[in-house]
């Protein structure tokens, strides 16, 4: 009985000691995977430029509106009302206007636009045959009243923050 006593003990003693190398084992991986753990830091530098890299810089996020657009909350309905009521606005301020030609006239001008941060419009250039500059040479100057008659409105923002935003229009001049 002695003997089967002893054997037990020596079986425990055993198992004492096997569990108590699996343990150091065990606590060894843990502290040496500690690395694995640790999460990168990223500088402010590196994830700016991320960033920038990840920004579609030919798109904005709203479009200017004028007070009439603000009711449109879809982006292409926003673009398309903005749009049109610019056209409209330039439309109006050249409609006052009397044009005179002596010959019949169908021409399409480029008005290039640009729309600031703070919704100021400054007009860039405008592209014209030189056959309807000679025919209307005060032309640049109506549009650039009719552009300047227009009021302040909001401009575009891109993730929150107001951008300056350019266009080029289409302006139809036909005479009957």
């Amino acid at each position: 009985m002695d003997r089967f006593k002893m054997c037990i003990f020596q079986h425990r003693n055993y198992n004492f000691k096997t569990m108590k190398y699996i343990f150091y084992v065990l606590v060894l991986c843990i502290m040496a995977s500690c690395q694995y753990f640790e999460t990168d830091k990223i500088s402010s530098d590196t994830f700016y430029d991320q960033e920038i890299k990840t920004i579609s810089w030919n798109q904005v996020d709203q479009y200017p509106t004028f007070v009439s657009c603000q009711k449109d909350s879809e982006k292409k309905e926003s673009k398309a009302c903005f749009e049109n009521t610019l056209v409209s606005k330039i439309y109006a301020g050249l409609s006052s206007r009397h044009f005179v030609s002596t010959r019949s006239i169908k021409d399409t001008l480029w008005v290039s636009l640009t729309i600031s941060e703070k919704g100021i419009i400054f007009l860039d250039t405008i592209a014209m045959d030189s056959l309807t500059a000679a025919s209307f040479p005060e032309l640049p100057l109506w549009i650039t009243q009719s552009i300047d008659s227009i009021p302040t409105l909001a401009p575009a923002h891109k993730r929150g923050v107001p951008v300056a935003v350019a266009y080029s229009l289409p302006v139809v001049l036909q005479t009957k």
